[in-house]
């Protein structure tokens, strides 16, 4: 099953650490500071209209983006997470509720994923509360060797409910995801201050760019861009790796992304279903 694959991708290129019982009451996140020169320093960038200024700590962009992140309700994941246990890369739009973001909860919530391999394999999940549903071709399961006597097999195309408890699909929500790579443990707090911070053009707008470094170890480094707009520091994306392992998500439509997915009609409940059968 891909859930294992997503999460230790996703995990081992989160930004930014932390407790993740921390809560926020933030109904906005609060602007970043810079500074305007008038002679370029080593810690300044120059951005496209030639202005020079002197961008906050990569530490303070992603101290506020994740407060921006916390006070949103729904958002739209999308992009290639490279799996390199099977040398391949997967396809992924992940779109609806942020379920509380800083929450434990795996109850709230609606949303829907749509994941996409070579060779036209697909998967497609829907969560509504408690309710989890996946649907999933022959294709999906031959690349991810689902046994011969997986009940998936009798069921391809066709809309299946799995267990609530230990659900795999939970995995996709973009609540998990967003907890996954903001508020993991895999970069700490000591690692954004490593982290430092430029402005960048993005596709024709400026933006923070952070480059997250690890304060010990080796570990690859992961870029960051952020939005500018005063009181919006929201993530717009994530890129780490190289050339064909390269893995790049996108994040847009905050507080904008649907909510309102329907539960599939007619879908069989498996009880015993496991995150081997597919």
């Amino acid at each position: 099953m891909l859930a294992g694959a997503v999460a230790v991708s996703v995990t081992a290129c989160g930004p930014l650490g932390g407790d993740d019982t921390e809560s926020s009451s933030t109904s906005a996140a609060p602007p970043l500071t810079t500074t305007t020169t008038t002679a370029p320093t080593s810690s300044s960038s120059t951005t496209a209209t030639g202005s020079t200024k002197n961008p906050p700590s990569g530490s303070s962009v992603l101290t506020s983006s994740r407060e921006y992140m916390a006070s949103t309700n729904n958002v739209t994941i999308s992009g290639t997470v490279y799996d390199a246990d099977r040398d391949l890369t997967i396809t992924l739009r992940s779109e609806g509720s942020t379920g509380g973001l800083l929450s434990t909860s795996k109850k709230a919530g609606i949303s829907r994923a749509t994941l996409s391999v070579p060779g036209g394999g697909t998967m497609e999940t829907i969560i509504v509360g408690i309710d989890h549903y996946v649907r999933v071709n022959k294709e999906w399961l031959e690349v991810f060797e689902a046994p011969d006597d997986s009940p998936m097999r009798k069921n391809t195309g066709a809309w299946v409910k799995v267990p609530f408890d230990d659900s795999p699909l939970d995995a996709y929500r973009p609540q998990t995801l967003l907890r996954a790579t903001f508020y993991g443990e895999s970069v700490t707090p000591f690692d954004a201050k490593k982290s430092p911070a430029s402005f960048e053009t993005l596709d024709g707008e400026e933006t923070y760019r952070v480059a997250i470094r690890k304060a010990k170890g080796d570990a690859q480094e992961r870029i960051l861009w952020v939005s500018t707009a005063p009181g919006e520091p929201a993530p717009i994306r994530l890129s780490y790796g190289e050339g064909e392992r390269q893995s790049v998500l996108e994040y847009s439509r905050w507080n904008r992304s649907r909510e309102d997915f329907a539960k599939p009609k007619g879908a069989k409940v498996m009880e015993d279903l496991s995150s081997d059968d597919f």
